[in-house]
Parts: structure tokens; C-alpha cells; sequence
């Protein structure tokens, strides 16, 4: 099949088990031990180069010893001593301080020993002084508390301390609230990339408060979710709509927002590149283009789906440059390589798994769907085409994504094609007026007017999402799947799409 002979397909399915491998067996001297086998499948790939077969079972498993080894060695680097005693230390303040009950809860980077660490803090209030309502994002604080490492509570279902663990937490505290105040820190220790996504987040918090001049509260959570990143101020119920008909994924920056971006981008540098030499006007548009999504993917966070997207963004135009193909499961492979070479603990992001799966399955599923209807000899019927393609990608990506967040999540959307037929038109309608109105900010009046409409547009998205949740058969919940069942299931996906792309004559078998 051509899919198997995809070079990135082969290198990651090897790289996957040896993290996955390596995870589950997670010791003292595991790192010594893969490092060992790394050397030696290595050497012994190069001894038997004239057995091609044989070479190639080899080069396989040295891609495992390779996933095994980038695991192990952040599993070392994770482990940070903590003194078992009260401390002194200065750190910063990363996210935006959320109250939670008596507590008030956000991260910070603290300086201790030669690296930072990040840590989960709960601040507990003086409802007296309300001095923590002084606390803001990119705030420096001297802090006397202990640094535990994190903990589940004995009744806990969720591994909250591995999740801490995986997002790069190192420890937990919980400060009194007579016991911080704000001081000055020297970010020296932290590195490039630490004080650049610093300095992204208070400017995101900038941003935020701009967008919450022109917004109405009720709709501000779900625009700010939509165009910073920014879930925090979206209410339960809000997100309990969205998840039960399938649109969660409007919500999560993703491949949708990113495309939404480039394409704006895209447009406004085809009208500048007349200003441009000739020689330079296609390479030089797609650098600045890319510069600034990268850019606007620091702005955000950089989470796991955001990052794939600017990546194979990235990737789509390198290989537009050279006129080769745009899109494959190649270029997707590929991205989760790089992903995961420079963070192994990607693979058991909920976030990684999700934009992965959905894309692989939209590459697999989409142009046998499509084609189910013949329409694309019809000129005159262009909204049923596009109505068609909507259904065929809704579809396509429920196929992957169903069963992963049913394992997850317990919960297995009916809705997500009459959602996402309301969802994505309106979410490419937010964003695109959204930006707009940062653009036209100084412009008052104006800037109020569009905020005024993308207020319209949200407040409708809301309200026919909570119908369609409303209705009986919008889900079905409780839905409990084991990972065998998941191995099963993806397998009998790839050999249901095997037989009906041979049917379709899409592949051959040699």
C-alpha cells in the first residue's frame, strides 16, 4: 500500500512504542539501559547494511531504543530535589490568578538552585485586606512556604500529579496569605523561550482586556477562548453545550483558527507583494506569513494542537514552494515526529492525541466521503458542495475522534454534524471580525460597532448549540471503552479504509 511506504509513517509508529514502552517502564537506570541498546542497535544496523531486510527490522527498532531513550531522559530531567522544609524564594507569577473557594490558585516560576521550576500555587485570601487582588499576571513575589511534590487525594479516579507532571509542573505549594509580597525578580535564570512566552502571556492579558472593552461578559469567555486561547472565563454550562453536540473543538485554538489566520495573512500579503521585487515577492510573503503565526502561536500558549497546526502550515509552504504535494499523512507524521522529538511528553497530551487522530482521520476518510455524492460536476450547486464537504469532514474526523473521547470523556456526541454546520462558519466569522476590532481599536466608535456584531454572532452560536443539547438524543453518556477496545476499533478503522480505498481504486496492492 502507498501508505506504508510514507518514510515519516514508518519512523513514528517505532518512536511512539519505544515512548510508550518507555513510560511504562520507568526506572532509576532505564535511561543507562536504553542509551545501551541505542548504541548497539545502532552499530549492529551498520554491520548488517548489505541485508536489506534485515537492515530495516533493525532501523525500527532502533527507532524505538531512540523513543525509549527521549523519555527516560525527561523522565530525569523532570526530578527536581525539594527541600523538606519551609522556604524563602522569589518567583513570578505565570497565568492569571483564578479564585477557587477561600483559595487563589495560578502558577509560577520559581527561582530555586541553578533552574527554575514551575509550580502549582493556591494563595489562600485575605478577605480582610483583599491584597490579592493586587496579584496580576508577569508579577514578581517573595514567597515563605513548603514545595511538596504534586499528589493525588487517596479517593482520586484522575491522576492529577502525573497531569502536573506531564505539563511540566515540579511541585505544588500552598502560601498563607500573610506570607507573600510582591518584590522584584531577576528572570536571568530562565531561559529565552521562558521570558519570550512571559512577556507573550502579559501581552495576551493586554489583548484580553481590550477585547473586554468592546465584548459583553456573557459572550467574552467564548471569543476570548476562540482568538487568545483564553478558556478560563467560559462557564461550565457554556462548555457543557459545546461538548455535548461536538463543537468543543471551536473552542480548543486549533487547525480551524490557524487556517482562519493564514488565510487573512495570506490575503493581505497578495495585495502588498506588488511592492516587492519579483525575485523575492512568493518567498518572502510566506517567511513573513509564517513569522507571524509563530508568533501569534507564543501569543497563545503554544499548546499541543496549536503547535501541529504551525507546523504543518509550515511544512505546506515549504513544499508549495516546490511545487510538490501539499498536504499527506507524510507532512502529518512527520509534524508528530518533530513534536515529539522535542517533547516526548506530547504523546500523552489529550490536546496532541485529539489534533492527530482527527487529521489523520479528515487525510483518510474525507475524499471517499465526499465522493460518496457526485457533485463536483455540478458547477451550479456550489452551497449543497460546500453544505457536503462540511458533512464529509464532521464525519470524517468524528470516525478518529469518537472513540478517544469516549475513553476519555465518556461521552459520544449524535450532533456533531448539525453543530459544526453552525459552529465553523460562525467561529470563522468571530475570529475574522475579532482580529478586525484589535486592528481598529483606536477607532472607537467603529471597534464598538464590530464588537456589537460578533456579540450577535456569539449569542446566536450559543443559544442553537444549547438547543440542539437540549434534545434527547443529543449524546449518549456513560460510555466507558478500555484501550483494547481502542486497538480494536483503530484497527478495524484502518482495515474498513484499506477495503474501500481498494474498492475505490484509490490504492493497489502489489
Amino acid at each position: 500500500m502507498d501508505f506504508l511506504m510514507y518514510p515519516s509513517v514508518k519512523i513514528l509508529l517505532p518512536l511512539v512504542l519505544g515512548i510508550t514502552v518507555g513510560d511504562m517502564l520507568e526506572s532509576p537506570t532505564s535511561s543507562l539501559l536504553w542509551w545501551m541498546m541505542l548504541m548497539c542497535m545502532f552499530f549492529i544496523t551498520i554491520v548488517v547494511r548489505k541485508r536489506k531486510y534485515l537492515q530495516s527490522v533493525l532501523l525500527l527498532l532502533t527507532f524505538v531504543c531512540v523513543g525509549g531513550t527521549l523519555i527516560s531522559i525527561e523522565r530525569i530531567a523532570e526530578k527536581v530535589e525539594l527541600p523538606n522544609r519551609q522556604m524563602n524564594f522569589k518567583a513570578v507569577v505565570l497565568s492569571r490568578p483564578i479564585v477557587h473557594g477561600k483559595v487563589l490558585q495560578a502558577d509560577l516560576m520559581v527561582m530555586v538552585g541553578n533552574k527554575p521550576i514551575k509550580v502549582r500555587a493556591s494563595l489562600l485570601r485575605d478577605t480582610i485586606s483583599n491584597r490579592y487582588k493586587t496579584l496580576h499576571l508577569g508579577d514578581g513575589i517573595e514567597v515563605t512556604s513548603y514545595l511538596e511534590e504534586p499528589m493525588n487525594f487517596s479517593d482520586a479516579t484522575f491522576d492529577y500529579a502525573r497531569w502536573l507532571r506531564l505539563h511540566g509542573y515540579s511541585a505544588e505549594t500552598f502560601i498563607v496569605y500573610n506570607q507573600w509580597h510582591k518584590a522584584k525578580v531577576n528572570l536571568r535564570q530562565m531561559s529565552l523561550l521562558q521570558r519570550a512566552s512571559l512577556a507573550a502571556s502579559v501581552y495576551r492579558e493586554n489583548l484580553l482586556n481590550l477585547i473586554e472593552d468592546k465584548i459583553d461578559s456573557a459572550q467574552l469567555g467564548v471569543v476570548s477562548a476562540m482568538t487568545l486561547g483564553d478558556k478560563q472565563l467560559i462557564s461550565n454550562d457554556i462548555k457543557e453545550d459545546y461538548s455535548i453536540t461536538g463543537a468543543s473543538h471551536v473552542l480548543a485554538l486549533s487547525g480551524l483558527h490557524l487556517t482562519i489566520i493564514y488565510s487573512l495573512l495570506f490575503l493581505i500579503m497578495s495585495g502588498c507583494e506588488r511592492l516587492l521585487p519579483r525575485v523575492f515577492r512568493k518567498g518572502l510573503s510566506e517567511l513573513i506569513i509564517l513569522l507571524i503565526l509563530w508568533a501569534y502561536v507564543i501569543l497563545v500558549g503554544m499548546s499541543s494542537s496549536v503547535v501541529r497546526s504551525a507546523l504543518m502550515l509550515t511544512i505546506y509552504s515549504f513544499v508549495t514552494l516546490l511545487n510538490r504535494e501539499r498536504l499527506s499523512i507524510n507532512t502529518l507524521a512527520l509534524t508528530a515526529i518533530i513534536m515529539l522529538v522535542s517533547n516526548p511528553n506530547c504523546l500523552f497530551d489529550i490536546g496532541f492525541q485529539l489534533s492527530f487522530i482527527s487529521v489523520w482521520s479528515i487525510l483518510l476518510f474525507y475524499p471517499l466521503i465526499y465522493e460518496l455524492l457526485p457533485l463536483s460536476q455540478t458547477k451550479s450547486l456550489m452551497i449543497i458542495r460546500w453544505l457536503w464537504s462540511m458533512i464529509a469532514v464532521s464525519i470524517a474526523a468524528q470516525l478518529g475522534t469518537a472513540p478517544l473521547i469516549a475513553y476519555y470523556f465518556g461521552r459520544v456526541s449524535l450532533m456533531f454534524v448539525f453543530s459544526s454546520l453552525i459552529a465553523v462558519p460562525c467561529a470563522m466569522v468571530i475570529v475574522s471580525a475579532t482580529f478586525c476590532m484589535l486592528l481598529i481599536s483606536s477607532l472607537s466608535s467603529l471597534s464598538l460597532l464590530v464588537g456589537k456584531f460578533i456579540c450577535v454572532i456569539t449569542d446566536g452560536l450559543g443559544l442553537s448549540l444549547h438547543w440542539l443539547a437540549s434534545l434527547s438524543c443529543a449524546s449518549i453518556e456513560n460510555v466507558h471503552l478500555s484501550v483494547l477496545q481502542l486497538f480494536i476499533y483503530y484497527s478495524m478503522l484502518m482495515a474498513i479504509w484499506i477495503l474501500w480505498s481498494f474498492l475505490a481504486g484509490k490504492i493497489e496492492f502489489k
